[in-house]
């Protein structure tokens, strides 16, 4: 049986309680012409674009090995600020992260500058998001499930992923990306920016037609210098919550900080669209040198996904060459508001598998199958719910569930 949990309200819980009851039924209240994506200011030839994800979680397991009680209510991103463009030549990013509530901590999430006045190309300097990968180029509120794969997370979390201190060259067009990017450690409180990186992602697109596009990828990264705090030894740890995270578990995927000398990880990507249909999936290999009593061990861990996701109703994902990722699907009429009177609709399935068990290392193994229903009546706002079945072997705790997760997310 499940037990609703009542959460302490804390300023940040109270403001995004607000958030989603007053901007829903604001935007509602328009009509379909005014109810667009959010507009660009425009002043002269300096555009700003105003950014803010709103993300609330809620959900349970309905079957576990061990006893989780109650309904888990996480606000999981609060992030909000402005993208400015300016000449169609420099772009500035400010937006910070509130944070996820209860207890999170607050954090610049980007504040970089990148110059687009070179056709094709874009250098990239401050605290962002390097390109690496399929599922993490996509943006939060883009992905086709609420959680990105277990194996995606932990890949990129190594020297990519988000607030992360980095310089950016990459070249771009309609059939290829390709990145090279230097990344230090991420920004905010109790992180530690003495790490020292390479990141690379080349891209093609070898079919590219009316109703059938293929996506291709190689992506890398390597770690030659690993974190570490005054008086300790350089390291990093692998770890993720089971491809959802409302609060109720620690992450069942764990080794614990290792002592490293170096770590990288390197994956294949690939994606086909046909019609409304839209298959995708990525593979990693990660490869650490690990330090124990002044000898060297190699470890190996790995991990993939597959999915599928079908557009129901609305414009099908489409491709975009300067994140070379696939975009939420969209209205395919001049409506915003409940497109053909249903709203946009989408379902897709995912499996997965991450093993981070290498040598004396034991981190656990995971295998996990998702199915989820998105929908999104109005642009901007868009409402998940999601079914997952997880199975954690070995590791510290060995785990078998069924669990049910809901999101209510507003992004623009």
């Amino acid at each position: 049986m499940w037990i609703f949990v009542i959460l302490k309200p804390t300023l940040k819980t109270r403001f995004f309680f607000a958030l989603l009851l007053v901007l829903p039924t604001a935007i509602l209240s328009l009509s379909t012409t005014q109810a667009a994506t959010v507009p660009t200011l425009q002043f002269g030839d300096v555009s700003i674009k105003p950014y803010a994800t709103e993300q609330l979680d809620i959900g349970g397991f309905a079957q576990t090995r061990q006893p989780v009680p109650g309904v888990g209510v996480r606000a999981g991103r609060l992030r909000n600020g402005a993208r400015i463009t300016i000449h169609n030549q420099i772009e500035l990013g400010g937006i910070w992260d509130f944070g996820p509530a209860p207890g999170g901590q607050m954090r610049l999430f980007e504040g970089q500058a990148s110059y687009v006045g070179l056709k094709h190309f874009v250098f990239t300097v401050g605290i962002f998001k390097p390109s690496f990968g399929l599922e993490s180029m996509q943006a939060q509120g883009d992905t086709t499930f609420i959680e990105r794969s277990s194996i995606s997370t932990i890949t990129r979390n190594i020297a990519a992923g988000i607030e992360r201190q980095a310089v950016q060259i990459e070249a771009h067009g309609q059939r290829y990306h390709v990145a090279l990017s230097g990344t230090a450690g991420t920004a905010g409180p109790g992180e530690n920016g003495n790490q020292r990186a390479l990141v690379f992602r080349l891209v093609g697109v070898p079919v590219r037609t009316k109703d059938l596009f293929v996506h291709v990828g190689f992506s890398g990264e390597w770690v030659f210098k690993a974190a570490h705090a005054p008086g300790e030894k350089p390291g990093m740890a692998f770890s993720d919550y089971p491809e959802m995270n409302v609060g109720l578990t620690s992450k069942y995927l764990n080794t614990s900080r290792l002592a490293l000398n170096s770590v990288g990880a390197f994956g294949l990507e690939a994606a086909a669209a046909w019609k409304r249909f839209l298959f995708q999936g990525e593979a990693y290999d990660i490869v650490a040198k690990r330090v124990v009593e002044n000898d060297t061990q190699h470890l190996h861990f790995s991990g993939w996904y597959t999915q599928a996701s079908y557009t129901l109703v609305g414009k099908p994902r489409s491709w975009k060459s300067r994140s070379a990722a696939f975009s939420s699907p969209v209205c395919d009429k001049k409506q915003d508001l409940l497109c053909h009177g249903s709203g946009v609709l989408e379902a897709a399935a995912r499996y997965s598998e991450s093993n981070l068990h290498s040598g004396s290392v034991d981190g656990g193994r995971q295998q996990a199958w998702s199915a989820t229903l998105n929908w999104w009546p109005v642009d901007i706002l868009k409402i998940a719910l999601q079914y997952e079945y997880g199975e954690i072997q070995g590791g510290r705790k060995p785990e078998n569930f069924h669990a049910i997760l809901s999101m209510i997310q507003i992004k623009f």
